[in-house]
């Protein structure tokens, strides 16, 4: 996500923006559903070199914000709109492989630690509005806010000043919250990113 360079590039923080797709999954006993939300991402991270120039430690933090209509819920209980806010946290190892003087390759991997600030569905053709925190359809998806996410991505960094990044991660923990389905539904996040950072 947000990656910066290490001492020896001079540029150890990032400021990024991006846009991606969340992509929540429910697995039910009857089948399957998806909930593909778009939107974006901003945040900082700041690099700390474990091996100078090759080799850095790269701990941030952002807000992401996705949206989007006509998602089927889990059992067949008909379709709503969703917007998802996040904190997230990634904790990331940097790889720097230099191509030339001024283009920097860059392999990222690492944890990233979510906490779930918002997440809101509202019922196609109706005026009901569910906090799915709170638990939405009653206590049949009631989502938890933490999640810790695994993945890593590609980067390019231009001059040791702009940053370009592609990102995919998977969340570890079963998302699902509701006592009444907690023996056979899982909810699982998962977040495609393409990103562009400045490097200070």
């Amino acid at each position: 996500m947000m990656l910066a360079g290490t001492s020896v590039f001079a540029q150890n923080i990032a400021v990024e923006a991006g846009f991606g797709l969340s992509s929540t999954r429910f697995d039910y006993t009857l089948g399957n559903t998806t909930a593909d939300l778009y939107g974006g991402t901003v945040g900082l991270s700041y690099e700390i070199p474990l091996v100078e120039g090759t080799i850095g430690l790269a701990p941030g933090i952002q807000f992401g914000y996705f949206t989007g209509g006509n998602v089927n819920l889990p059992f067949k209980l008909g379709q709503a709109s969703f917007n998802e806010s996040y904190l997230a946290v990634p904790l990331d190892i940097n790889l720097h492989l230099p191509i030339s003087e001024d283009i920097k390759f860059l392999v990222v991997a690492g944890p990233t630690f979510d906490l779930g600030l918002t997440s809101r569905a509202k019922v196609k053709d109706t005026s009901v509005e569910y906090d799915i925190y709170d638990g939405a359809l009653g206590d049949m998806t009631k989502y938890t806010r933490y999640d810790v996410l695994v993945g890593g991505g590609l980067g390019l960094d231009v001059m040791d000043a702009v940053r370009f990044t592609v990102r995919y991660d998977y969340g570890l923990i079963n998302r699902n919250g509701g006592n009444l389905t907690s023996g056979f539904l899982k909810v699982h996040r998962s977040q495609l990113k393409l990103g562009v950072g400045f490097l200070f």
